[in-house]
């Protein structure tokens, strides 16, 4: 598969803690790492295919120094070493996200000299639904000056409350009515569920229209059954999956439904590899190649190798390495001219 760079439609218009990967960041020097090979990836000269990658983030300003900032030249060095023809930029405002905000403005701003490769989401935390934007119409309204100024998506949404509280609620009852796809971090911190997933449940029944895409602690452990309260917090779960998953329960009653294989997405398939290959093939139409790359530390991805491992067919890796993302994104071949 040859994922080659996409342009934006007008019809779209409308294995290590974030803790551990500081302590890493600091000791060993960020910027040294900044251009690191990623473990099994091959230059582009070898015959592999450039991916879209669905969940990256930029880092700013003086508290980013020791966790190493990202910048837009910084990502754009680091998708060419490794093959990534674009990828979906997150910001993250919510207090519980990141050490410090990411906002919608500073990733649309740093991106718009790059929108040919690097596409912008915003952000909304839903309390804000709560106190300054109290009639739906505002809450449309603001989605739609983010959508004026570039951005294809909303995410990464990770707000410390429920999946289907009533303030997200109706942030998604405004997605829906602009379209633009959610991606959301699931887990016991964040977009809280019980085991079985019900609140997502409800929130994919209630926005049948609305694309969701699933990521987070939480989410990957779903994968299997018998899921407890305290295993979605754990980020990588180990032996054999057992059946029952409420992953491939919603997949199957939920067509709006999609998952980005990004940070514990990618051990999720591996801890079992013979469910996992199982799985990639059965939703090679509602997977998305992702990272989540935040710190210059980090060096090793499984989600390189994955295809490899899993014995992917070509026909999968063009689906979950970039054509499912052009969909969700609605985006086209750019122009040869």
């Amino acid at each position: 598969m040859n994922c080659t760079p996409v342009t934006m439609t007008a019809e779209h218009r409308p294995t290590v803690t974030r803790r551990q990967a500081l302590r890493t960041a600091v000791a060993l020097g960020c910027a040294t790492l900044a251009l690191a090979p990623a473990r099994g990836v091959m230059a582009s000269g070898a015959g592999t295919t450039r991916l879209i990658d669905f969940h990256t983030h930029l880092t700013h300003g003086l508290a980013a120094q020791e966790l190493g900032a990202i910048t837009a030249p910084d990502l754009l060095h680091w998708m060419d070493a490794h093959d990534i023809a674009q990828a979906v930029v997150l910001p993250l405002v919510s207090p519980e996200a990141f050490w410090y905000p990411i906002t919608s403005e500073h990733v649309l701003t740093a991106t718009a000299p790059h929108r040919d490769r690097l596409i912008p989401f915003c952000a909304i935390d839903p309390r804000t639904l709560g106190t300054h934007l109290p009639t739906q119409q505002e809450v449309v309204d603001l989605a739609k000056r983010y959508i004026d100024a570039g951005a294809k998506g909303v995410g990464e949404h990770k707000p410390q409350l429920a999946i289907d509280d009533p303030l997200s609620m109706r942030l998604y009852e405004a997605c829906a009515e602009v379209r633009l796809p959610v991606l959301f971090h699931l887990d016991n911190f964040a977009n809280m569920d019980l085991p079985g997933l019900p609140g997502l449940a409800r929130v994919l029944t209630e926005f049948p229209e609305l694309v969701m895409i699933a990521h987070g602690k939480g989410w990957w452990a779903s994968i299997a059954g018998g899921v407890r309260q305290v295993d979605l917090q754990v980020g990588f779960p180990r032996g054999a999956v057992a059946p029952g998953g409420a992953v491939d329960a919603l997949l199957t009653a939920h067509k709006n439904l999609y998952a980005d294989l990004s940070s514990s997405g990618a051990h999720a398939l591996l801890r079992d590899k013979e469910f996992g290959a199982k799985f990639l093939e059965r939703w090679s139409d509602r997977l998305l190649f992702g990272t989540d790359y935040y710190l210059k530390s980090q060096v090793d991805f499984d989600q390189f190798t994955l295809f490899d491992e899993l014995g992917a067919s070509k026909e999968i890796r063009r689906k979950v390495g970039c054509e499912n993302a052009r969909q969700v994104l609605r985006l086209t071949e750019a122009s040869n001219s």
